[in-house]
């Protein structure tokens, strides 16, 4: 994402420590899937490093497919694999619950397709 390039990961992480430790209050991570890019067992464990310690919760989220793009989802096998690795690690991880993948209507895929924006 763009704004990922204005604010460091350091800076980012250490603003997010010193607000679990002042307010008590847990962080929710969204932490979306790409199959080959950031779904191995070393990303769950870098992962996990990064966050070690923190009142969190990492939400995993297999990516979402649509036509044209080059990422594809991490299975089903890797996405779970993903998540014992995080919970050996010490961090609790959820799995998002998918609604609307069969409509190209799921997390960050509404839009119009290529035909509606031709007119």
């Amino acid at each position: 994402m763009p704004i990922a390039n204005k604010y460091p990961i350091t800076d980012l992480i250490a603003a997010c420590r010193r607000y679990t430790e002042t307010t008590h209050r847990r962080i929710t991570f969204e932490y979306s899937l790409f199959a080959g890019k950031n779904d191995s067992e070393a990303h769950a464990r870098a992962l996990a490093r990064l966050i070690s310690g923190m009142l969190c919760n990492v939400n995993l989220i297999a990516a979402n497919e649509f036509p044209g793009s080059d990422y594809r989802r991490s299975s089903k096998d890797h996405v779970r694999k993903f998540q014992q690795t995080l919970e050996s690690g010490g961090i609790n991880a959820t799995l998002r619950r998918e609604m609307g993948t069969d409509i190209m209507a799921a997390c960050g895929q509404l839009r119009r397709s290529v035909e509606e924006n031709k007119g």
